[in-house]
């Protein structure tokens, strides 16, 4: 095993853990003139650590990239950030701008707006199967969960100068049934560990907030609302095509409903078939899902041939001196989307489930929850995520369904609705500029919203005032 520097293992403190670091397999290398950022600053870590189950013969490891804060990073928060899908890999992520350097067409490149500059960052390759991770995979979001619960803990053992830090979960698209899902998790064992009845000698992990960026969460009104957005909102679709799949909405919603009723994995399964390949058999006549104000007739043998940042993302991290430098085989290659994965997480009707009613407990046990979503996505469109907002039973309901759309200073840039002090307990910020990939398409307006969300501080003054609308 490759070691970590004599001074984090300096740092270490196993009699706050239940692991040792020869319990577990790690191989975590020290990365060096990789990743440079802004003023030469750049300090980040890599590598694979093994989860329950882990063996030489039935691997099962997770592949993490943690950059430090440039400032402060012993205190500074910790986002955790992972990719959808499912079955996309997560260290697009940093590379799309979250991090101190970006993919482009010539490499790595210096990010002005990575969000690095206050906050620790760990890019992880979640589930096993996407990315770098590798060995045993798992097919559905709660047990995938508890293998990031399972990262986490072991990731302290490595680096316990951050085990007390304020901590958030990020991510974004299929993330929206991820994140919700870890964090409960996160949030359930935190609580038996209080009451002594958690893992033996598990540390808390000080989950504070959450933030969601154009996700899939709730089904039903995903799907109910996708065709208004596409065929009432904006002409993504033909008048012809859209009365067709008009007719066969409520198919696909009394599909939904019968799995929420009898959740069985048949069910669940059939409703995401349904619904999935109905409401999308359409031409769009060169309109880009992922953000309408764009035209591009996709390669069918290239799925990313419409947006080529995740090769650009991809050729990075198959290249040789890449791997090198992240201390890892030549033989492995950068899993960017995993059909293999998505296929079992489909199978398993992981899709067609009340996801969205984990975030009630969460809500209620403080944690703050935050969904920015680009306006220009037709795969994630914003209304099926108002509307699933609105309709959450939590004790901000009332005062989120009333509070008003405060308009960003600027013209035309984004509104923000949101509930309770500092920068709220729920908030709701919709971006007009951006479309599916937010951070893609506007990465300083993300990198702003992200440094006020995280301190909790508001977004917006009216008048001089902050806008805060507490209960």
């Amino acid at each position: 095993m490759l070691m970590l520097n004599v001074l984090l293992l300096a740092k270490l403190n196993f009699a706050s853990s239940p692991f040792k670091t020869d319990s577990f397999y790690h191989k975590v290398t020290h990365v060096k003139d990789l990743c440079i950022g802004a003023n030469n600053i750049s300090t980040s870590y890599a590598g694979h650590i093994g989860l329950e189950s882990d063996s030489e013969r039935s691997p099962k490891r997770s592949f993490f990239w943690y950059f430090e804060a440039e400032n402060d990073a012993s205190n500074a928060p910790i986002i955790l950030s992972f990719g959808g899908g499912p079955g996309s890999g997560g260290l697009a992520n940093p590379l799309f701008g979250q991090g101190p350097c970006s993919a482009s067409p010539n490499g790595l490149v210096p990010s002005p707006h990575r969000w690095t500059q206050h906050h620790n960052l760990i890019a992880l390759d979640h589930p096993i199967g996407v990315g770098f991770s590798y060995g045993s995979h798992v097919n559905s979001s709660r047990t995938a969960a508890y293998d990031v619960y399972d990262f986490l803990q072991k990731f302290f053992v490595l680096f316990p100068n951050l085990a007390g830090n304020k901590f958030v979960v990020s991510s974004g698209s299929y993330g929206g049934v991820y994140v919700p899902h870890v964090a409960t998790v996160i949030h359930e064992q935190n609580m038996l560990v209080a009451r002594g009845r958690g893992r033996p000698g598990a540390i808390p992990i000080h989950l504070d907030a959450l933030i969601l960026s154009n996700p899939f969460t709730n089904p039903s009104t995903h799907f109910r609302w996708l065709l208004q957005y596409r065929c009432m909102d904006h002409h993504v679709f033909n008048s012809t095509d859209c009365t067709r799949l008009y007719a066969e909405l409520p198919t696909c919603l009394d599909s939904i409903d019968l799995a929420y009723e009898r959740p069985t994995v048949e069910n669940r399964r059939t409703a995401f078939i349904v619904c999935g390949s109905t409401l999308s058999n359409a031409d769009t006549h060169g309109t880009v899902f992922e953000d309408i104000r764009r035209q591009c007739t996709p390669d069918s043998d290239d799925p990313v041939a419409c947006h080529p940042e995740f090769g650009w993302v991809t050729n990075v991290l198959d290249d040789p001196a890449t791997k090198a430098a992240l201390g890892l085989p030549l033989d492995l290659h950068y899993q960017a989307i995993n059909r293999e994965v998505n296929a079992e997480f489909v199978a398993a009707g992981d899709m067609i489930q009340q996801h969205h009613l984990l975030y009630p407990p969460l809500l209620a046990a403080g944690i703050r929850v935050l969904h920015y979503v680009g306006a220009q996505d037709a795969v994630c469109a914003w209304p099926g995520v108002f509307s699933f907002l609105k309709l959450l039973p939590t004790p901000f309901q009332s005062a989120f369904v009333s509070a008003p759309d405060v308009p960003w200073p600027e013209e035309g840039v984004a509104t923000c609705r949101n509930v309770g002090s500092g920068a709220g307990n729920m908030t709701y910020i919709l971006l007009q500029g951006a479309g599916h990939f937010v951070l893609k398409d506007q990465p300083a307006l993300a990198k702003a919203i992200v440094e006020r969300w995280v301190a909790n501080e508001p977004f917006l003054t009216k008048g001089g005032v902050h806008v805060d609308h507490a209960l």
